[in-house]
């Protein structure tokens, strides 16, 4: 049953608004659109927690400094399979867009495209990136860093961020398959979230400043690592990439996301395409990683549960519906659409969905 608590917007309604809203702030057309759409259709697939919700927060950057609305990023290939592109502390979005451009473009040449990004900012979900390569008929791979938000295993402190990793391959089908994960057990939006609505966590998913696993998401300050220390050590993996390679400051040395202030975050992302048509015919790959995905989806369900997934079905799953129905979007989200609006002198109004305006 859907919430009374929120109201379902159609992408279409929300593409206008925020679109509307990035002119306002100054942000080029091609990367708003970039922005807008990569939110939005995260909110299709249900990742709420790196969707729509995050489009304030990445105005107040922009308001505060923290962003750079205007910047253009520089690429320089640096061998035949590798480049590295300056954000210029630009949104993360819009870069990693071009950096997977960029690294389609050499796979194409090559086989295989390897960009490192520096000098960025948030890069909402990775699932945005790899399934821009996947589209393209390539496998595509994306990673990024974040604050310290995670407890290594076995530790009493943070130290590394939630780190995600994504994979994507092209299927036959209207959907790519796509595994996108943090290598926490929950994302730090998704703790957020919980305190927002003031829910309990589910069990073994954060801890306190003690390193004790809690439930109340206003007492933890900290999350676990997916899988204990092999999640640990993805994480670990994933800030090798994204710091190590590329020169920007790792785990406790990057500023936080939250509270927006005006120091840039210098976030690093990896990415990486591989063009399928190097190893086997694109069309035999497509057609047999789809017959792969059937056989496991018809493996008889364990006592208890409903029925085998593969990934990303679920949000496939979501998307259908929210693409009939709307993305619900809560009250505080909606007042604070609003409260961003204003602050970049934007009148809402016309707007029937948001609150105070003429309906």
């Amino acid at each position: 049953m859907r919430s009374k608590k929120t109201t379902e917007v159609k992408a279409a309604d929300l593409r206008r608004f925020l679109g509307k809203l990035c002119g306002k702030a100054g942000i080029s057309r091609p990367d708003a659109t970039c922005l807008v759409e990569g939110l939005i259709e995260t909110s299709l697939r249900g990742v709420d927690s790196h969707g729509v919700r995050l489009m304030p927060h990445y105005m107040r950057a922009v308001a505060f400094g923290r962003v750079d609305s205007a910047a253009k990023p520089v690429f320089k290939r640096t061998g035949r399979s590798a480049g590295v592109l300056d954000a210029r502390h630009g949104f993360g979005i819009p870069a990693g867009i071009a950096a997977m451009d960029k690294a389609v473009m050499v796979a194409r040449a090559t086989g295989l495209g390897a960009v490192a990004v520096k000098n960025s900012s948030h890069f909402g979900a990775a699932a945005i990136f790899a399934l821009h390569a996947a589209r393209k008929n390539m496998i595509g791979f994306a990673c990024t860093h974040s604050d310290a938000l995670v407890f290594p295993y076995g530790g009493a402190r943070v130290f590394l961020g939630t780190n995600p990793v994504c994979f994507a391959a092209p299927c036959v089908g209207r959907h790519p398959f796509v595994l996108d994960m943090a290598t926490s057990r929950i994302s730090w939006n998704k703790l957020r979230e919980h305190r927002t609505r003031n829910a309990k966590l589910g069990p073994a998913l954060a801890a306190d400043r003690r390193g004790v696993t809690c439930t109340d998401p206003h007492v933890a300050v900290g999350l676990l690592p997916a899988a204990d220390y092999k999640g640990y050590g993805l994480g670990l993996v994933v800030e090798i990439l994204c710091s190590t390679l590329t020169g920007m400051p790792a785990g406790p040395q990057i500023s936080r996301m939250f509270p927006v202030d005006g120091r840039r975050r210098r976030l690093g992302h990896f990415f990486m395409a591989i063009d399928i048509n190097r190893f086997t015919d694109i069309r035999s790959f497509r057609s047999r990683l789809s017959a792969l995905l059937k056989a496991l989806r018809t493996v008889p369900p364990a006592p208890g549960a409903k029925k085998v997934q593969v990934a990303g079905d679920p949000e496939w799953s979501c998307y259908a519906d929210r693409s009939r129905h709307g993305i619900p979007i809560s009250c505080e989200e909606l007042a604070d659409f609003v409260s961003v609006a204003t602050l970049f002198g934007m009148d809402t109004k016309k707007f029937r969905w948001l609150p105070n305006s003429s309906n």
